[in-house]
C-alpha cells in the first residue's frame, strides 16, 4: 500500500495506524507479537518511535526533569525513555515481519540521527513528527531532506508556529504534510479535544488532516471519521501490565477492532465512494408517491381525477406536475397501475 494514495483518496476509510511506543515492554517477542495481533484486527500500519534517552533530554534529576501528572507522574523524564525505547537493533527485523503481514511500518524519529538510521536500515514510505518535536527545525529540515511525506501532530503548537514547521519541512523538500489534531496530555481528557479543529486545520492550512489519539476508547476517533480525518493513529496494546508503558490510554486487541470495523463503518456511511447520480436517488424511494394510472385509458381520453391519481410505487412524474397533467390527451393506451410519463400526453 502507497500510504499518501490511501490518504489521498477519500474513497479509501482513514488509514489506521496501531501506535506501538513502548508496550513491548522492552521484550522483542512481545513486540513481535503485538505486530501479529495488530495486523489480525485490523490495523493498516505500524508506528515506532526511533530514539535514545539522551537524544531527547539530558540525565537531569532536579524538578524540571521530573514527570509532577498524568500515566508516568514521578518519573524522570530520562528513567522513562529509557524504560520505553524501541531498541535501534529492532528496527529492521520489527520492519521486515510487518511486510510480512501485509502492514506499513514507519516511525517517529526524535532527532537527526534517527532520520539517517531509518533511512539506511528501512527505507520508510513516511515520517511521523511528535507533537512536541514539530519546532525542532534541524529535524524537520532532515526529514524534509528524505522527501518523504510527513504525519505531523500538532497538539502543543498555534497556527504560527505549525505554518513554520510546514515552511520548514516543504523548503526542505517534503512533498506532502498531513496535520494530525492532537491532545498531547497521556491519556487525554474527551473534554479537551475540540474537534472541529480538525476543520480548522484543513481550511487554514490546505493540508490533508486526521487525528492521533490518547484518550480512553474510540468515541473520538470514529467522531473525527465523520470530520474527514484521512489517518487515525491510535496506541494498542496486549494488556495493561506496567511493562506496556502506554498501556493505560491504550486499546486493547478486541478494542482495536472494535475501533477499526466502526471507523470503516462510518466512513462507509459517509458515501465518499458514490458519485452525484446515485446520491441523488436515494435508496427506497420508489415506495415514494407518483403520478399513475388508477383506471384503463385509451389513446386520445383526457387525464382526469377519474383515471390518474397520486400514489405508490415513484416511478412516475413527481406529484408536483399534477396539475400540469390533469386535462391533457392520452397519446398512448395506458393499464391500471401504468406510470405516467411526459411523453404520455399532449
Amino acid at each position: 500500500m502507497d500510504i499518501l494514495d490511501h490518504i489521498k483518496n477519500v474513497e479509501n476509510p482513514p488509514l489506521l495506524v496501531a501506535e506501538l511506543s513502548g508496550n513491548h515492554g522492552g521484550n522483542l517477542s512481545k513486540a513481535y507479537e503485538l505486530l501479529e495481533t495488530a495486523a489480525g484486527v485490523g490495523a493498516d500500519a505500524i508506528k515506532i518511535q526511533t530514539y535514545k534517552p539522551d537524544t531527547i533530554t539530558v540525565d537531569g534529576r532536579c524538578d524540571r526533569f521530573l514527570i509532577k501528572d498524568g500515566l508516568w507522574s514521578g518519573r524522570y523524564l530520562h528513567d522513562l525513555y529509557d524504560k520505553a525505547m524501541t531498541p535501534w537493533e529492532w528496527h529492521y527485523p520489527l520492519a521486515k515481519r510487518a511486510k510480512e503481514l501485509g502492514l506499513n511500518l514507519f516511525s517517529s524519529p526524535f532527532d537527526e540521527t534517527a532520520v539517517d538510521f531509518l533511512e539506511s536500515k528501512i527505507d520508510p514510505l513516511v515520517y511521523k513528527i511528535a507533537s512536541f518535536e514539530l519546532n525542532h527545525f534541524p529535524l524537520l529540515k532532515r526529514i524534509g531532506q528524505t522527501k518523504k511525506p510527513v504525519l505531523a501532530s500538532v497538539g502543543v503548537s498555534n497556527f504560527d508556529e505549525i505554518q513554520k514547521s510546514l515552511d520548514a519541512l516543504h523548503s526542505s523538500g517534503c512533498p506532502s504534510v498531513t496535520l494530525l489534531h492532537c491532545v498531547s496530555e497521556y491519556p487525554a481528557k474527551v473534554e479537551d479535544f475540540n474537534l472541529s479543529a480538525i476543520n480548522n486545520l484543513r481550511d487554514h492550512f490546505g493540508t490533508l488532516v486526521g487525528l492521533s489519539d490518547h484518550s480512553f476508547g474510540f468515541s473520538v476517533p470514529v467522531a473525527a471519521t465523520v470530520l474527514g480525518a484521512r489517518v487515525i493513529e491510535k496506541h494498542f496494546t496486549l494488556d495493561r501490565s506496567e511493562d506496556s508503558i502506554d498501556g493505560g490510554f491504550s486499546l486493547l486487541p478486541e478494542e482495536f477492532k472494535k475501533m477499526c470495523d466502526e471507523v470503516r463503518s462510518i466512513h462507509l456511511a459517509m458515501g465518499y465512494d458514490k458519485d452525484e447520480s446515485e446520491v441523488s436517488i436515494p435508496k427506497g424511494s420508489i415506495y415514494k408517491r407518483s403520478i399513475l394510472v388508477s383506471s384503463p385509458i385509451h389513446s386520445g381520453d383526457i387525464l382526469t381525477e377519474r383515471n390518474i391519481r397520486v400514489a405508490r410505487p415513484g416511478d412516475g412524474l413527481c406529484p408536483s406536475l399534477w396539475d400540469d397533467v390533469l386535462g391533457k390527451k392520452a397519446t398512448i393506451d395506458m393499464s391500471v397501475g401504468h406510470p405516467i410519463a411526459k411523453e404520455d400526453y399532449c
